[in-house]
């Protein structure tokens, strides 16, 4: 949704996620996001269940690492499975050691 934004929108990338909050009109009219979405599904990827523990485990994560909670959960259920890297846009991983993050061009 934030790269759709980002280019659809014009909206600069620093802040997109408040202002994606605060303008669901927008929000609306995204579409690709949702096709991307549903290609990746049909591919082979696994979805892994989030458990309590995990949640636990991302609790400590996000006091020790820095991390808003959703980072948390996500290194939390990467830890659980074994898996080290993630391909995002989200420099915050960067603080986790263990963690190879490869950005979008």
């Amino acid at each position: 949704m934030t790269i759709e934004a980002h280019k659809s929108l014009g909206w600069q990338l620093i802040g997109i996620g408040n202002r994606l909050r605060t303008n669901p009109a927008e929000v609306r009219k995204l579409t690709l996001f949702r096709t991307s979405v549903e290609k990746l599904l049909q591919g082979k990827i696994q979805v892994l269940p989030v458990t309590s523990a995990d949640l636990a485990v991302a609790i400590g994560l996000c006091q020790q690492r820095a991390l808003l909670a959703n980072d948390g959960l996500m290194v939390a259920v990467m830890q659980a499975y074994g898996l080290t890297n993630i391909a995002s846009n989200d420099d915050d991983f960067d603080r986790v050691p263990g963690i190879t993050r490869y950005a979008p061009a």
